[in-house]
C-alpha cells in the first residue's frame, strides 16, 4: 500500500495511484509520497529491483510508471528517490523526518 504523509490533494492522489500500479507489479516494493510545499511533491520507492542499477536506470524505470499521471502533477515531483532495501541515502532523512514548510 502506498504510504501518503499528511493530507493529500489530487496531484498527490494521482501519483499515489501510479505508485500503486508499481506496487502491484512489484509486491515486495514500498512506495511513499507526500506534498512538501505548494509546488513540490516528494516520492520514494524502495525495491529490490533497483539492485545493481545506476541512479539513472532506476529513475528511468520509475518514470515509466509515473508517466500515467498528468503533466501538471508530474511537474510537481521535486524528489524521486529510488532505493533498494537497506540502502542509505542522505535524502532519505527527509522521508523519515520531513522539515515542515512554513508559508
Amino acid at each position: 500500500m502506498v504510504m501518503m504523509r499528511q493530507e493529500s490533494d489530487q496531484a498527490v492522489k494521482d501519483i499515489a495511484a501510479a505508485l500503486a500500479v508499481y506496487e502491484q507489479t512489484h509486491p515486495a516494493a514500498a512506495c511513499f509520497v507526500y506534498r512538501y510545499n505548494p509546488a513540490a511533491i516528494r516520492v520514494k520507492i524502495v525495491d529490490h529491483t533497483f539492485h545493481g542499477q545506476s541512479k539513472g536506470e532506476r529513475h528511468d524505470y520509475a518514470w515509466g510508471f509515473l508517466r500515467r499521471v498528468t503533466e501538471d502533477s508530474l511537474a510537481q515531483i521535486s524528489i524521486l528517490l529510488c532505493l533498494e532495501p537497506g540502502e542509505q541515502a542522505t535524502l532519505d532523512v527527509e522521508f523519515q523526518e520531513p522539515i515542515r514548510f512554513s508559508p
